[in-house]
């Protein structure tokens, strides 16, 4: 009886040296999971700013020309009289 009481103490010590490792690994996976997860939600929301930024930038531009550009009812108007 004490003979497999020291084998099964015997295996039990190796198998948990082994648990430990396959713990530590699946540790380390799990963080550059999370870690990749959080690098991934990140440039996304970067990528999104930067989208938002540039259509901003677009629609600044097209506001400033449609300033410039003056009242087409007015154009019409004095187009109109000229020719009379």
């Amino acid at each position: 009886m004490s003979m497999i009481v020291a084998m099964l103490t015997a295996a039990w010590s190796r198998a948990a040296g082994w648990m430990a490792a396959v713990g530590a690994a699946l540790v380390l996976l799990l963080g550059a999971y999370l870690g990749g997860r959080r690098d991934g939600r990140t440039a996304a929301r970067t990528a999104t700013q930067e989208r938002a930024a540039r259509a901003r930038e677009i629609r600044n531009e097209v506001d400033r020309a449609v300033d410039r550009s003056g009242d087409p009812a007015d154009e019409l108007r004095r187009d109109w009289q000229r020719g009379l």
